[in-house]
């Protein structure tokens, strides 16, 4: 399962493949369920997971329309057109379409992490522009203000 979540395809996998995958590498009990997923009509849930498998599957591999006929030999097919089973995994591209609502909430999230104009340096503090303990010496106390000798806290 490693090699599928450091992929990116753990998340967009559909349960037939994913268990085609640890079937492949795993034991009887692994391959017993495999057979007994194949074996079940996929419910809504699965077929919506199939149909997001197929919006971000890359456009040269054939995903067939439902998850529904399944073979072990499709699954196969599947994971290794994917490189999943040869250790070189292709990777996971998205491409999202933003409306306009969805656009203008993504400005808003931008603009409350961009940071805003700098303000004036609160009193106290030493300048960036200045070298820090230029003037200091090494037993005066430290100008971060720690109460520290210069030599113990920042002269080091």
């Amino acid at each position: 399962m490693s090699g599928l979540v450091d992929s990116g395809w753990a998340a967009w996998l559909p349960a037939e493949l994913v268990a085609a995958y640890e079937a492949i590498g795993g034991g009887t009990k692994q391959r017993r369920a495999f057979r007994d997923l194949l074996a079940t009509t996929p419910d809504a849930a699965r077929e919506e997971r199939w149909e997001r498998f197929r919006l971000v599957a890359p456009s040269r591999i054939d995903v067939p329309a439902s998850a529904a006929g399944l073979t072990d030999a499709d699954c196969s097919t599947l994971l290794e057109e994917l490189g999943l089973l040869d250790g070189v995994p292709e990777s996971v591209e998205l491409v999202l379409t933003l409306d306009h609502d969805d656009l203008r909430e993504l400005e808003r999230i931008r603009a409350a992490r961009e940071p805003g104009p700098a303000t004036a340096m609160p009193a106290g503090l030493p300048s960036l522009g200045d070298s820090f303990g230029k003037d200091v010496g090494r037993n005066d106390p430290c100008p971060c203000g720690s109460g520290r000798k210069f030599k113990r806290c920042h002269g080091a």
